[in-house]
């Protein structure tokens, strides 16, 4: 399964955020990856 590759499957990033009063935390941020079939068509 290696070489299986998921693409239009949504993906998990964590984020560095700094608030308003200088303290910094993790947020998630779900995305879609792009697709490689989509720039060859």
């Amino acid at each position: 399964m290696s070489k299986h590759s998921m693409t239009g499957a949504p993906v998990c990033t964590w984020v560095s955020v700094t608030d308003a009063s200088g303290r910094t935390h993790l947020e998630a941020r779900w995305s879609v990856a792009p697709t490689a079939h989509a720039a060859a068509a």
